[in-house]
């Protein structure tokens, strides 16, 4: 399973928050899920640096 990129994260949450305007629900409480749900994957896909060559690092 592919992660989401950013362009269908933001259209997940403007859904979301369509959904929930026009169902009568509370915004703020699907605003919240998405920010929770963004945090969370941010969290879990933590890139990590690149490791310099020691040859580099001390031509530097």
């Amino acid at each position: 399973m592919r992660a989401m990129n950013a362009d269908q994260f933001l259209a997940l949450a403007e859904a979301l928050r369509s959904y929930a305007q026009h169902s009568g629900r509370d915004t703020n409480a699907s605003s919240l899920f998405v920010h929770a749900m963004l945090m969370r994957a941010i969290q879990v896909d933590r890139v990590e640096q690149p490791k310099r060559d020691e040859a580099k690092r001390k031509a530097a």
